[in-house]
């Protein structure tokens, strides 16, 4: 049967289709390699006919049949029966026509905000700056390569009961729950009992001795070990202390009693510590202090030794150097054991001043060059003047031996007494008053209509009507007449709701063209990650936005501000891929690579991004820019340019026009992501650069091709592993397209550094020249070799629409949430060429896209 309809077909000569399906066509040139039998590239067109183009995946089908037609890559070149172009026309346009007839511009599915768009929300909405999802919040999903896109952002149960916990969190921080009565109770602490890290303290002769002044708490301060406030409220505090050392008549000792969080980190530096109480301490025999001071539910107290002589952290080294030397002149055996040790790193604490002890009671110690004077001497004190943090803390334990020190010998607490408003309770007293708007008059329903009316409208990012505020209304007003129920806990009911309703989760929920207030909504989460900006908030209010040259106006506004930093971050990260270079751990040891320069490379992606954006540079830059952005890391580790710049600040370089490194091409960020961390992957980097920068992705392999070939024996590189792989002609096609692409960014490591040669490594792990690395290739279609990474930039220039098309798909893809439509790809194909042929720059192609119906429709 088949036979026959194809032999039908090939009398058919000079046709035309109107609204049929062009059979003819595909008999003559298709169905011998893709009917239901051959279906070589899993693809089958003798049934086309019958697929319904109201469905997604037949316009999907249909628009990459008419792709591989219009551009000749289909039928394959070697193939004798070709059609002529007039036929290709022909057909291209009749499935032109078909698939904008069954397709539209828009099509957004329910979108909800994604995680980094909710916590921005919430911050936003609440005076809450530094909230943070709970942990175990689900993450987002990425499709098309982006976290915020509606088919991806499903809101399954575990999310929705993470939704539930947060709003409870927010709405205790406005309205927290009664505060639970403390019963009253005194602990008394021992030395022993008593915190110390590192040198900040040792208990000798029953006191704990402090003898720093370091900012660092776990340099310089000690607290108990098992107390901590139940309750905020008055607390009586009993210390015991004494101080050794001269001069204590003329100058006490200054003790500061200062709070803290117990969850707070022992690095947290004690002027961020919240101070009680101070006493002066000048007795060598124990004193007793008291002082009634607030301390607040979860915090501790802290000892602190205010004026102690000794400083490890941004030490004043002319006080330091005047301390030793008044040391060393007192007593020249001290000094003369400090020059008979070795410095090294064994010197530090406790255990460099028993070493120093050793050499002390050494009868044969050499007292000969021991003065401060000396050139030995001068060296001694040099030597510990360049690391002040390793020598204090070895002459702490000096010090709380022989003084001066500040000994605490016992400590009592006793509360809590009377109730105080710690800051938590003072916070949440403010956001209260904020959310209830001071001025009205907080009795009966109309002050609770006007508090919701506001509320809502900015929770759901729209003014709301009356429909929307009442059910909230008498949600509240109904939850506070029960008993024991008040109207505060009828508001933190209405906040919880309010959090976990569709209006504030989902946004631009409206079929068809955006209103103002959707419009205004869409473009600030497409370029702040967060809800309406002031760029965008007063034109929707008076219904200016949805006029085109307001929209303009409040774009390039916006593009131009600091606060565009997040389309930044979240585009690039995501585009080119430098949000994953966390998650990929190179050997440091064999890639002299650190954390350090992650972030580095981050950085030099997102400079490059801004000024193409904020300067309104040719989309060209991305490619061929003649500069790039270098921290002195970057510089000598991965560029070899370490004259270029100093410092680890970045600042723009100019490069020569030779130069492999800059563009989204030449920088190790994006290089790094497109390997693994141990070695790189041609094939990996070419479908990256087919998906990311010329926008013609490759279908995914058929099912039942083996991702290698089993005739590999004798490989010896990469190329000889895809060349043995791509023999195999069902490979061949896409990976014709996809190596040479590869392999002319084999140069680059899998750090991005550049090289010329594959490395072998010795036994000590140190990497000598092994095989040459052969970068040419050619693409389909091309009219020469690619050899170097500049032949692929050249190449890409040349056809900077295909960039642009690529890039433009992205932008679009990431602000509407949407794979882009056969209708929305035609309307930014226009937007393409008048771009193109103007020579606009990125900036003014991205205020288009903003402009176009793909963006202003659900």
């Amino acid at each position: 049967m088949r036979v026959a309809f194809f032999s039908l077909s090939l009398l058919i000569a000079n046709y035309t289709f109107g609204s049929e399906f062009p059979d003819s066509f595909f008999a003559n040139y298709c169905f011998d390699c893709h009917d239901d039998v051959t279906q070589k590239g899993e693809v089958r067109l003798d049934d086309a006919i019958d697929r319904e183009w109201g469905e997604l995946d037949s316009l999907h089908f249909f628009e990459r049949v008419k792709k591989v037609v219009s551009s000749g890559e289909m039928p394959p070149p070697e193939k004798k029966n070709q059609p002529g172009a007039s036929e290709r026309e022909k057909v291209s346009q009749w499935l032109h026509e078909k698939l904008m007839e069954h397709s539209r511009v828009g099509g957004t599915v329910l979108r909800r905000l994604n995680r980094t768009e909710y916590e921005n929300t919430i911050r936003t909405l609440f005076p809450i700056r530094d909230f943070k999802v709970p942990n175990g919040f689900p993450s987002d999903q990425s499709f098309h390569g982006f976290d915020n896109i509606g088919e991806g952002l499903i809101l399954s149960a575990p999310l929705m009961e993470a939704y539930q916990e947060a709003a409870i969190l927010i709405a205790d921080k406005y309205f927290p729950p009664p505060r639970k009565e403390v019963s009253r109770s005194t602990v008394v602490v021992k030395p022993e009992e008593m915190v110390i890290s590192y040198s900040s303290g040792q208990v000798v002769d029953g006191a704990m001795r402090l003898a720093s002044k370091s900012s660092p708490m776990m340099r310089s301060c000690s607290w108990p070990a098992k107390f901590e406030a139940k309750g905020s409220g008055k607390y009586r505090v009993k210390l015991k202390l004494s101080a050794i050392g001269d001069d204590l008549d003329e100058v006490p000792a200054e003790f500061h009693l200062l709070a803290k969080k117990v969850s707070e980190t022992d690095a947290s530096g004690v002027e961020s510590l919240r101070k009680l109480a101070g006493f002066e301490v000048s007795s060598s025999e124990p004193v007793v202090y008291e002082k009634e001071v607030d301390i607040y539910a979860g915090e501790t107290i802290v000892f602190y030794w205010a004026n102690a002589p000794l400083d490890s952290d941004n030490a004043d080294k002319a006080d330091l150097a005047a301390f030793v030397k008044a040391r060393f002149e007192n007593d020249p055996r001290l000094m003369a054991a400090w020059m008979a040790i070795e410095h090294n790193a064994g010197i530090r604490g406790g255990v460099g001043w028993e070493r120093v002890k050793e050499k002390l009671n050494d009868p044969e110690l050499d007292l000969s060059t021991a003065k401060v004077d000396s050139p030995e001497g001068k060296k001694l004190i040099n030597t510990m003047l360049k690391n002040p943090v390793l020598y204090v803390e070895t002459m702490s334990y000096d010090l709380f031996e022989n003084g001066p020190n500040v000994g605490i010998h016992e400590v009592t607490i006793s509360g809590p007494g009377e109730w105080v408003e710690d800051d938590e309770a003072r916070f949440s007293r403010l956001r209260r008053e904020s959310f209830l708007a001071p001025g009205i008059n907080m009795s009966g329903e109309p002050a609770v209509v006007a508090v919701m009316n506001h509320f809502l409208s900015r929770c759901f990012r729209r003014p709301v009507g009356e429909d929307q505020v009442l059910p909230y209304v008498h949600l509240i007003t109904d939850h506070a007449s029960q008993p024991g129920r008040t109207l505060e806990d009828g508001y933190h009911l209405a906040i919880r709701t309010a959090l976990t309703s569709p209006e504030f989760l989902y946004r631009e929920t409206r079929p068809g063209r955006l209103d103002d207030f959707d419009l205004a909504s869409r473009l600030s989460y497409f370029l702040t990650s967060s809800p309406k900006s002031r760029f965008f908030d007063n034109a929707a209010m008076k219904g200016q936005l949805t006029d085109l040259k307001v929209l303009e106006r409040q774009t390039r506004a916006a593009l131009n501000s600091p606060s565009i930093y997040p389309f930044i971050e979240n585009f690039t990260g995501q585009w080119l891929g430098t949000r994953e270079l966390s998650e990929i751990m190179p050997d440091p040891r064999l890639l002299n690579y650190n954390d350090g320069d992650r972030k580095s490379m981050v950085d030099e992606v997102e400079s490059l991004f801004r000024e193409i954006l904020t300067k309104n540079l040719p989309l060209d830059t991305f490619i061929k820019p003649g500069f790039t952005y270098m921290n002195q890391p970057l510089a000598t580790k991965f560029y070899d340019m370490k004259k270029s710049v100093k410092g680890k600040g970045m600042k723009k370089v100019s490069l020569p026009e030779s130069s492999p490194f800059g563009g989204v091409l030449g920088m190790a960020g994006v290089m790094m992501a497109t390997a693994n961390g141990v070695d790189t992957q041609p094939v990996e980097r070419g479908v990256w650069v087919l998906e990311n920068i010329l926008g013609d992705p490759p279908p995914p392999p058929p099912a039942n091709v083996p991702a290698i070939t089993p005739d590999t024996r004798g490989s010896k590189t990469v190329r000889d592993l895809l060349d043995a792989h791509r023999a195999d002609a069902s490979c061949a096609r896409c990976h014709n397209k996809i190596d040479p692409l590869g392999y002319v960014l084999e140069n680059f490591d899998p750090v991005g550094r550049w090289r010329t040669h594959y490395p072998i490594y010795d036994e000590k792990g140190k990497a000598v020249p092994g095989i040459k690395i052969d970068t040419s290739g050619r693409l389909p279609g091309a009219d020469q070799d690619l050899t170097h990474i500049n032949d692929l930039k050249d190449h890409v220039v040349k056809h900077i629409d295909q960039f642009a098309f690529c890039l433009g798909e992205k932008i679009l893809t990431y602000a509407t949430g949407r794979e882009l439509s056969y209708a929305d790809r035609q309307e930014l194909k226009n937007i393409v060429n008048r771009t193109v042929e103007q020579n606009d720059g990125f900036q003014d192609f991205v205020v288009e896209l903003v402009k176009s119906e793909v963006f202003r429709t659900k």
